[in-house]
């Protein structure tokens, strides 16, 4: 399986889980909008909740070449759960969003499978 978007592992209250960078996923749907708007509108307009479904992570920005009065600046990451990944890729009703979808999908029901497998629940 490709790796449509980079997956990791974070911390979202105190449960390591998998998570994707919504900055990448924004990009990846090809959004018309800008970055920062687009997720606060989509965390507003479903309801997600911070700590549950996404932690924001502030990064230093670097700053960039060529200009005498860049420096760097605080840059916010959303580390969002592959369920809030799959529900803001199936909201953007088009086949960029159909994609990531289901490879989050995959990506879950294989992680699921792992888990069992590790725990020796599933069937053999």
């Amino acid at each position: 399986m490709s790796n449509l978007i980079n997956i990791e592992t974070k911390n979202i209250n105190g449960t390591l889980i998998q998570t994707v960078n919504a900055r990448d996923l924004h990009a990846f749907l090809e959004i018309g909008k800008d970055f920062t708007t687009w997720i606060k509108d989509r965390i507003k307009q479903y309801g997600f909740v911070k700590n549950q479904d996404y932690v924001i992570v502030e990064n230093l920005s670097s700053p960039k070449s060529g200009s005498a009065n860049s420096r760097q600046q605080a840059l916010k990451e959303y580390a969002i759960s592959l369920d809030m990944a799959k529900e803001l890729s199936m909201v953007e009703r088009n086949e960029k969003g159909k994609q990531a979808r289901q490879y989050f999908t995959r990506v879950s029901h294989k992680t699921n499978l792992g888990t069992l497998i590790k725990h020796g629940c599933a069937q053999q």
